[in-house]
């Protein structure tokens, strides 16, 4: 399970959030690995403005994934998000990058699950002038 966490400017986390995110994931993930995932995926807490969200997606049988999205005002109250949600478009940056370090360490020809688990996209708030509000 590679983590990630994106914030909204001026939203904080802490370990317990983390934790508390850690055991719905856990759970999807458990449910998945029951529906023949390959055991690798990604996990994306994202504190936005209006909530908490958390993006769970899952690599099954080589070229398939499974994408859970769970929302709620807070960590602690996490639940299977509408039918129809997706992702945002930050979620959207972090499961790009994913896709792309996918296909280049673990569906080429050397299996490189090390160089995956390597292979993360900084998600550190960075300062934008380009008058797009980002908490990538």
């Amino acid at each position: 399970m590679k983590p990630y966490i994106v914030t909204a400017r001026g939203r904080q986390w802490d370990d317990q959030m983390v934790d508390t995110a850690r055991i719905t994931a856990t759970r999807q993930f458990e449910f998945d690995d029951a529906m023949g995932s390959a055991g690798l995926g990604v996990v994306v807490l994202h504190l936005s403005d209006d909530g908490v969200y958390l993006v769970v997606q899952s690599w099954a049988k080589d070229f398939q994934s499974r994408l859970s999205i769970f929302s709620g005002i807070d960590v602690g109250d996490l639940r299977p998000a509408p039918i129809g949600a997706g992702p945002t478009v930050w979620e959207q940056e972090v499961l790009s990058h994913e896709r792309a370090a996918y296909v280049q360490h673990i569906l080429s020809a050397e299996v490189d699950v090390d160089g995956w688990l390597d292979d993360a996209l900084d998600t550190r708030p960075q300062v934008r002038y380009d008058g797009i509000p980002s908490g990538t």
